[in-house]
């Protein structure tokens, strides 16, 4: 086999691990990117409830425990439903 071959056949099979560690990491990143968004989502719409109503840091504090809350449900949904499917 030549050398220009062993290379090729290298980075392919670089590429192919890439690619498998990437659909593993990828369920997680979602979990992590959904709770990301929601507290995110949460923290703007309690800013946006502040400045029209005046309740300087209320809707702020409101939004961030709602969005903690319900970021980390999602967290527990999807590591229950990977568990679930481990075990099949």
């Amino acid at each position: 086999m030549s050398v220009h071959k062993k290379k090729n056949n290298s980075i392919f099979n670089s590429y192919l691990f890439f690619q498998k560690v990437l659909n593993q990491a990828g369920p997680a990143a979602n979990a992590s990117y959904s709770l990301l968004a929601s507290i995110f989502l949460f923290i703007f719409g309690g800013f946006y409830i502040d400045n029209h109503l005046n309740t300087s840091p209320a809707g702020i504090i409101i939004g961030m425990v709602l969005g903690l809350v319900v970021g980390f449900y999602q967290m527990v949904k999807f590591a229950k439903y990977k568990k679930n499917s481990a075990s099949k």
